[in-house]
């Protein structure tokens, strides 16, 4: 359970499903259900996930920071943007560790080259819309 925080209103609690998968082992996914009961998922580094536990981290669109909230469970914020606006959600960084704990069990850090589907990747990449400027012409 993540709190989806806003400077203008009371936090709200999200259910976020954290999933990762050996033909993906680089990335970890953050899955939400909406209010229309579609999913919406994105997909970042594990290591930057591991990474935004310790330290503020992140120039795209998913940037993670710990924060000193004064209260005794500490949390990162995780901030998702997109062309059209961003969250930022609250997570326990104790609940974060135990999920990349449990990712380590599975795949071990640095060992993912042993794990990758590069088919999976090939896919996932076609399956990928197009940016803005990326088209050939």
């Amino acid at each position: 359970m993540l709190q989806l925080v806003g400077a203008q209103r009371p936090p709200l609690s999200a259910q976020v499903e954290f999933r990762f998968a050996g033909p993906d082992p680089y990335a970890v996914a953050l899955a939400f259900q909406t209010l229309d009961a579609r999913e919406v998922v994105w997909r970042f580094s594990r290591g930057l996930l591991a990474q935004g536990l310790i330290e503020a981290v992140g120039e795209g669109d998913v940037r993670l920071r710990p924060l000193e909230t004064g209260v005794p469970t500490p949390v990162v914020e995780i901030e998702l943007l997109w062309p059209g606006g961003r969250a930022v959600f609250h997570a326990p960084q104790a609940e974060l560790r135990e999920y990349l704990a449990r990712t380590q069990e599975l795949i071990a850090f640095g060992a993912e080259h042993e794990w990758l589907d590069l088919d999976h990747t090939v896919a996932m990449l076609l399956l990928a819309p197009p940016t803005p400027g990326s088209g050939t012409g």
